[in-house]
Protein backbone atom coordinates (compact mmCIF):
# COMPACT_ATOMS: atom_id res chain seq x y z
CA UNK A 1 0.00 0.00 0.00
CA UNK A 2 1.14 3.48 -0.74
CA UNK A 3 1.05 6.10 2.02
CA UNK A 4 -1.94 7.95 0.59
CA UNK A 5 -4.00 4.76 0.27
CA UNK A 6 -4.66 4.76 4.01
CA UNK A 7 -6.15 8.26 3.84
CA UNK A 8 -8.24 7.32 0.79
CA UNK A 9 -9.65 4.31 2.66
CA UNK A 10 -10.43 6.56 5.63
CA UNK A 11 -12.24 9.03 3.37
CA UNK A 12 -14.32 6.28 1.79
CA UNK A 13 -15.37 4.75 5.13
CA UNK A 14 -16.13 7.88 7.13
CA UNK A 15 -19.63 9.31 7.36
CA UNK A 16 -20.14 12.31 5.09
CA UNK A 17 -22.09 15.41 6.08
CA UNK A 18 -25.10 16.50 4.02
CA UNK A 19 -23.08 19.39 2.58
CA UNK A 20 -20.32 17.02 1.46
CA UNK A 21 -22.82 14.66 -0.14
CA UNK A 22 -24.53 17.57 -1.91
CA UNK A 23 -21.17 18.89 -3.16
CA UNK A 24 -20.19 15.43 -4.46
CA UNK A 25 -23.54 15.12 -6.24
CA UNK A 26 -23.09 18.54 -7.85
CA UNK A 27 -19.61 17.63 -9.04
CA UNK A 28 -20.87 14.34 -10.48
CA UNK A 29 -23.67 16.19 -12.28
CA UNK A 30 -21.20 18.70 -13.76
CA UNK A 31 -18.96 15.87 -14.94
CA UNK A 32 -21.92 14.04 -16.52
CA UNK A 33 -23.03 17.25 -18.27
CA UNK A 34 -19.52 17.84 -19.63
CA UNK A 35 -19.21 14.27 -20.94
CA UNK A 36 -22.68 14.47 -22.47
CA UNK A 37 -21.82 17.77 -24.16
CA UNK A 38 -18.67 16.30 -25.68
CA UNK A 39 -20.57 13.21 -26.85
CA UNK A 40 -23.33 15.34 -28.43
CA UNK A 41 -20.69 17.47 -30.16
CA UNK A 42 -19.06 14.38 -31.63
CA UNK A 43 -22.32 12.80 -32.79
CA UNK A 44 -23.99 15.98 -34.07
CA UNK A 45 -22.46 15.76 -37.60
CA UNK A 46 -23.53 12.12 -37.92
CA UNK A 47 -27.09 12.95 -36.88
CA UNK A 48 -27.16 15.85 -39.36
CA UNK A 49 -26.07 13.52 -42.17
CA UNK A 50 -28.76 11.02 -41.27
CA UNK A 51 -31.41 13.74 -41.21
CA UNK A 52 -30.50 14.81 -44.76
CA UNK A 53 -30.64 11.29 -46.14
CA UNK A 54 -34.11 10.07 -47.15
CA UNK A 55 -35.48 7.22 -45.07
CA UNK A 56 -35.32 3.85 -46.82
CA UNK A 57 -38.05 1.38 -46.08
CA UNK A 58 -36.83 -2.12 -45.28
CA UNK A 59 -39.71 -3.68 -47.22
CA UNK A 60 -38.73 -2.02 -50.52
CA UNK A 61 -35.86 -3.39 -52.59
CA UNK A 62 -32.77 -1.21 -52.59
CA UNK A 63 -31.71 0.37 -55.88
CA UNK A 64 -28.64 -1.23 -57.43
Amino acid sequence: MLPYDTYRIYQIQRTKSLAEIRRADEQAARLAAAVSSVFRGITRPVRAMRALRPAVSRSLPRPA
